[in-house]
């Protein structure tokens, strides 16, 4: 029988065994091995009892994207096969949750435009920056450097002005990687804007034209990502409904997606989910097949091993042989902290949340606050009021040190809130959860250590490995 061995239960290794088995032959067999108790990863849904009732508190992420592109297309159809639709519940593209979204600056909320109409009523204070970093990138000459990589910061700071970094970009990079711009890779995270800079006579605006023109080149003959005409004929109210959304998620939190998975694939009789099986080494067994050792001894091997462990999960698995990729990107700790309180409505505006830029951090100790209750309403079952602070990030050892982090991201939190939305009063529940090593932080010459990795995976296993996440 051939054997396929998944690392790591998160939502890449439950989605990589998910269509294995359905595209493998059942005589297949399909092992998942996950270090912790649980499946899901930093997908995390936990359920809370307050006085009034029964709360949900997202310990990782909380949404899920709508759209054309193929990841969220592909997303959308493992929600269908899943026969998860009935538990989906969306935000519509009109909705507050969607059209505002804000950066605290300048002690105040600053709603970001989200459309040209939007910008009539002028630009806020945190983005009048914008202005003449267009302007900047426009009249500068060219003066690309002769490195192949260069951080965030250097990148918007060389072509756009260094406000412009740190009112707007460097807020935008804490929701998104919970990392500062100084340390992130404009090659691997703002690329078409890269690729403009070094395409453009004058900088990144005149580039984008040409970048947009070798993308519908490269691009040409494959069409619109949508929906098969099948797949929607047999669930048309699902689609059609998700067509004019802007982000969903589940009545029960998150935590579904993942849930429904594992328990499909239980039912399959040539798949195994082992929980609490840390991998230890990784070698090639006397047959020349690939063997996984976790703890306690016990060793699987497999015709092919599909690794989705996270960077630092993998130092020591494979011997010596050792990939710079491992050495080289750092990981962003998170502390998430659950707020409920009691009432409807106790936000001072109605959106998504905001998000704190460098600009900011002499006013406010947070990465962003989300207004959970505002996002996704339906999930609120009693009179409450959910948001949830996020701190730590490159702020991390600064803010906690030494210190008991749970306790000091209470009292963090509380302030926050407090101060910068005005939300008095006893929370009925606060939820703290400690992201350590969370997001990876993708640093300069991230995309030629890529290049080196994957060098690296197909000496590993005797080519009986792949990389996924």
């Amino acid at each position: 029988m051939t054997a396929i061995t998944v690392l790591g239960g998160g939502i890449s290794g439950l989605s990589t065994a998910w269509y294995l088995a359905q595209k493998m032959p059942a005589n297949v067999s399909i092992k998942v091995i996950e270090a912790s108790s649980r499946v899901g990863g930093w997908i995390r849904t936990d359920r809370r009892h307050t006085p009034i009732g029964e709360i949900i508190a997202e310990a990782g992420p909380r949404t899920l994207r709508t759209g054309k592109s193929p990841d969220a297309l592909s997303v959308l159809e493992l929600v269908d096969d899943l026969d998860l639709r009935s538990h989906v519940i969306l935000s519509d593209a009109q909705s507050a949750a969607a059209r505002n979204r804000y950066i605290y600056y300048d002690g105040t909320l600053n709603r970001m435009p989200s459309s040209l109409s939007s910008l009539a009523s002028g630009l806020p204070a945190a983005a009048t920056c914008l202005v003449g970093g267009v302007w900047r990138d426009f009249t500068r000459k060219s003066n690309t450097p002769v490195e192949n990589d260069e951080s965030v910061h250097e990148f918007i700071g060389r072509r756009f002005g260094q406000k412009v970094d740190d009112n707007l970009a460097s807020a935008v990079m804490h929701g998104i990687y919970a990392a500062d711009t100084k340390d992130l890779s404009a090659r691997a995270l703002l690329y078409p804007f890269w690729l403009a800079d070094r395409m453009g006579k004058r900088g990144v605006i005149s580039g984008l034209r040409k970048v947009a023109r070798v993308s519908r080149a490269r691009h040409a003959g494959r069409g619109v990502e949508s929906v098969d005409g099948e797949r929607r004929a047999r669930n048309p109210e699902f689609w059609t409904s998700v067509d004019g959304a802007s982000m969903y998620s589940f009545r029960g939190g998150m935590q579904t997606l993942p849930d429904e998975m594992a328990k499909k694939l239980r039912e399959r009789p040539n798949v195994e989910i082992s929980t609490g099986s840390k991998v230890v080494a990784a070698r090639v067994g006397a047959m020349g097949k690939a063997q996984i050792e976790v703890d306690g001894g016990r060793v699987i091997e497999s015709d092919h091993v599909v690794n989705t462990l996270p960077l630092h999960a993998m130092q020591g698995v494979f011997g010596s042989d050792q990939t710079p990729m491992l050495d080289h990107t750092p990981y962003s700790s998170v502390v998430v902290v659950n707020l409920t309180y009691k009432g409807k409505g106790r936000t001072p505006v109605d959106g998504f949340g905001y998000l704190v830029p460098r600009a900011s951090q002499h006013e406010s100790r947070a990465l962003g606050v989300v207004f959970d209750s505002c996002a996704l309403p339906e999930q609120d079952t009693c009179d409450v009021t959910r948001v949830t602070v996020m701190l730590g990030g490159p702020r991390f050892k600064e803010l906690f040190g030494s210190k008991d982090v749970e306790a000091e991201a209470k009292l963090l939190a509380l302030d926050t809130v407090q101060r910068e939305l005005g939300i008095r009063g006893d929370a009925l529940d606060v939820h703290v959860t400690v992201g350590a090593q969370c997001i990876p932080t993708y640093t300069t010459g991230y995309v030629d250590r890529l290049q080196q990795m994957h060098e690296w995976t197909k000496r590993q296993l005797n080519g009986r490995m792949s990389l996924v996440g």
